[in-house]
């Protein structure tokens, strides 16, 4: 079985200038992803789809396969996930390479347990499921938001007042951005990446950090940084009793 990880990692962003290489600990954000699939016993080749020739320089140091830039048409804000996903397989059409099995990791979600990709595969097979995303469970739940109308607040969910204690929320999972595998056969039987049959691959809270906006970025800075040791702290006082 061939597994393909595409990381795609475009140089352009309104949020934060060169945001793929800003820095999170000593290293490059992009680096922390290549890093997490480089660990997979089961991906075979990686690709790193950019329109950036600083990202570009990157990943080829890292060893790992940078055989275009991007076209402009696929790096805007308005290109999907799908379109550098078929890019990618058409360029390795060409080449003579087929995957089996597709992992999606964005360069933004740099928080990874080191068997995350191994699972995903793992649980894509096992459960025959079309797709398997990473997500979290959601702290702010949707049913207690509002809507902005007329310069008023509309709630979201007309009943929401029975659902004000959080012990009578269903629960919710958003996805963390940090995985989505997928078959070739889902992307061609549904072109998407997703498909019908979504199985969900539950990650820790503390892992869910996506870089969007300068604040996320020292979010990500300080947890790599301080994490550890502040986990530490908290277990010693529940131990004490």
């Amino acid at each position: 079985m061939k597994v393909l990880a595409i990381i795609p990692a475009r140089g352009g962003s309104k949020g934060i200038i060169n945001k793929n290489i800003q820095k999170v600990g000593c290293l490059p954000l992009i680096k922390h992803t290549i890093i997490s699939a480089k660990k997979s016993k089961k991906i075979d080749k990686i690709l790193i789809s950019t329109d950036d020739k600083k990202i570009l320089k990157i990943a080829s140091s890292m060893g790992v396969e940078t055989p275009f830039l991007r076209p402009k048409k696929i790096s805007s804000d308005t290109a999907t996930s799908l379109d550098v996903v078929k890019h990618a397989l058409k360029y390795l059409e060409k080449h003579s390479y087929i995957p089996d099995v597709i992992c999606l990791l964005q360069p933004t979600s740099p928080f990874r347990d080191d068997d995350i990709i191994d699972k995903s595969i793992e649980l894509l097979i096992k459960s025959k499921a079309t797709s398997v995303i990473g997500v979290s469970k959601i702290k702010t739940h949707a049913y207690g938001s509002f809507w902005k109308k007329n310069n008023f607040l509309k709630p979201f969910q007309s009943n929401f007042q029975i659902y004000s204690r959080r012990q009578s929320l269903p629960d919710l999972y958003f996805p963390t951005g940090s995985i989505y595998t997928f078959s070739l056969n889902t992307l061609k039987k549904y072109d998407s990446i997703y498909g019908p049959k979504i199985k969900p691959l539950i990650l820790l809270q503390q892992n869910n950090v996506d870089i969007d906006t300068l604040f996320d970025l020292f979010i990500a800075e300080m947890k790599l940084k301080h994490w550890k040791n502040y986990q530490k702290k908290f277990h010693c006082h529940f131990d004490s009793g």
